[in-house]
């Protein structure tokens, strides 16, 4: 007889009771007498309740009888019985009708085993694996009701419900300044502010003094009320990011949080250089999105824009619209001709295959970016009689709802983009130079606020009459207005380029106005006229 026979094990008849609940209890059970030439280690570990258990359902469900045969090798048994010749045919015989289901039954094991950290605490019901017998073991019913029992148990955290906030129930509080001081030499003013995604900091670009990021003041970030006593916060910047020239456009990046340094930065494109991604935390810079002319030239983006997931950068120039991959810095791109300068973008959250544009002729254009360039527009808008300077689409259910506004044109528009014969309704401001004054929308589009260039905020309730409120907030142009995206308040920023010539009319008087608001005289000049600069960025809780 060959000497692997000595591995096989016994038949049930020649070992009483008390020693198979032993050798069950010692975790010492062989399957089959297959498993000897498996190398998967099939031995698993019972808790004193499962041995219980497993004891229970041995006495009722499992008690082995004359004609069933179990292979039970003993623990720590140095001599082994070799087996008769009849013996180990009967052996070889149930190897090979019991082999499948064996194996099936085994694999079934070593699963219960793994998973009996996973029951949830609140009611733990001990996992016991079935015996691997000619016949298998039916689970009991209690069990399965236990088990269902325990799942219904464990519930999701209820959502916290977030109160949307009410503005301009009360007066308007000044929270934070910061002031600029210009000259006829180097005129600082502002180009408009920009809150973060988040509401941590506000982005705000100066005329040949770069960029600042200002951060919200710490006590309003849990604030509900504010005292008309409250002391001013003078705004200083965190970050300056000092880029000569004059900017065109910046953006934040959509998914900004400030818990992810990797994803707190902003693009922004000024005159002869290419688009630049910056830091929002150290002000250093990332990367650059290069776009070439024919003759292989940088050019400067007019506009930008991110997609709304934040995978693609929309860059306008004269004659096209230049795609950057977000992940992908550098010159390659994917071009889209159009015939017209693009001056703004902006996109619905409705349909992210398309892109709304303005251009410098006072259209709007909207393209989808799957058809070919040679079809055009899908169609053009007009109703401006100048370039439009901003397009911005409310937010939510109304995503299809589109406000424009342009250059030396008293009319802001809104328009329903799934119906764009005419426009919605028209609301009045003063606009009277060439540059972009900026509106913005409240988060659940109840209110709209735009600055003028007498210096008022103008804020329109849309669930009102549609009365316009006139605010005189600033003693020069208001050319900003940001609504926080998740507390009552409002940015607004003042400024703008002064004409002063070498003529009669050119000498004045100029002054400038303090971080206090008071005004500082310089030296006169020969002529009375007075220019008084008025650069500062303001937040005011509208609460």
């Amino acid at each position: 007889m060959d000497d692997s026979a000595a591995n096989l094990s016994t038949s049930m008849c020649d070992v009483d009771e008390q020693d198979l609940s032993s050798a069950l209890l010692n975790n010492n059970v062989s399957f089959s007498s297959t498993m000897v030439t498996s190398s998967a280690d099939l031995s698993f570990s019972l808790s004193e309740a499962e041995k219980c258990k497993l004891m229970q359902n041995i006495d009722v469900n499992c008690r082995p009888s004359e004609d069933m045969e179990l292979s039970i090798p003993e623990k720590n048994s140095s001599v082994q019985e070799k087996p008769t010749l009849e013996e180990q045919a009967t052996l070889d015989e149930e190897t090979t009708l019991d082999e499948a289901s064996t194996l099936e039954e085994s694999e079934s094991v070593i699963n219960l085993e793994d998973t009996i950290d996973e029951v949830a605490p609140q009611a733990t019901v001990p996992q016991i694996p079935q015996l691997v017998v000619n016949q298998p073991v039916e689970a009991d019913e209690d069990e399965f009701v236990l088990a269902e029992e325990a799942m219904e148990i464990v519930e999701e955290p209820a959502a916290v419900e977030v109160v949307p906030p009410e503005y301009f129930k009360g007066k308007l509080i000044e929270v934070g300044r910061r002031c600029w001081k210009s000259s006829a030499d180097a005129q600082h003013y502002t180009k408009g502010c920009y809150w973060s995604p988040d509401g941590t900091c506000l982005l705000v670009p100066i005329h040949l003094d770069g960029m600042h990021v200002m951060e919200l003041p710490p006590d309003l970030y849990t604030a509900t009320t504010v005292a008309q006593e409250r002391s001013l916060t003078s705004l200083v910047p965190a970050v300056h990011v000092p880029e000569g020239g004059t900017v065109y456009d910046c953006v934040w990046y959509p998914h900004m949080n400030s818990q992810q340094p990797d994803t707190c930065f902003w693009l922004a494109t000024r005159q002869h250089e290419p688009i630049h991604m910056w830091d929002a935390f150290d002000g250093k810079l990332r990367c650059s999105y290069s776009g070439y002319d024919a003759v292989d030239e940088v050019m400067a983006a007019i506009s930008l824009a991110f997609s709304h997931d934040g995978q693609k950068v929309y860059a306008g120039y004269k004659r096209c619209i230049k795609i950057f991959d977000t992940s992908r810095p550098g010159r390659l791109c994917d071009d889209y001709p159009v015939k017209f300068a693009i001056s703004c973008i902006a996109q619905t959250t409705e349909q992210p295959n398309t892109l709304t544009c303005g251009n410098w002729h006072g259209y709007i254009q909207h393209f989808d970016l799957r058809c070919s360039p040679k079809q055009g527009p899908l169609f053009t808008l007009g109703g401006h009689k100048a370039g439009i300077t901003q397009l911005k689409y409310a937010d939510g259910a109304a995503g299809w709802q589109l406000f424009s506004g342009a250059r030396k044109c008293p009319k802001l528009l809104q328009w329903d983009m799934r119906n764009y014969k005419k426009p919605l309704a028209e609301y009045q401001r003063h606009v009277d130079t060439n540059q972009r004054i900026q509106f913005d929308l409240t988060p659940d589009l109840g209110w709209l606020a735009s600055g003028d260039t007498q210096g008022a905020l103008n804020v329109w309730d849309m669930n009102g009459d549609g009365e316009v409120s006139a605010l005189p907030l600033h003693n020069d142009c208001c050319n900003g207005v940001s609504f926080h995206p998740t507390l009552p308040i409002l940015a607004s920023s003042s400024g703008q380029y002064h004409f002063i010539g070498t003529d009669g009319y050119g000498c004045k008087n100029d002054s400038v106005l303090d971080c206090t608001g008071a005004a500082e005289p310089e030296l006169s000049r020969e002529q009375p006229l007075e220019v008084i600069y008025e650069n500062a960025v303001v937040m005011w809780w509208c609460g």
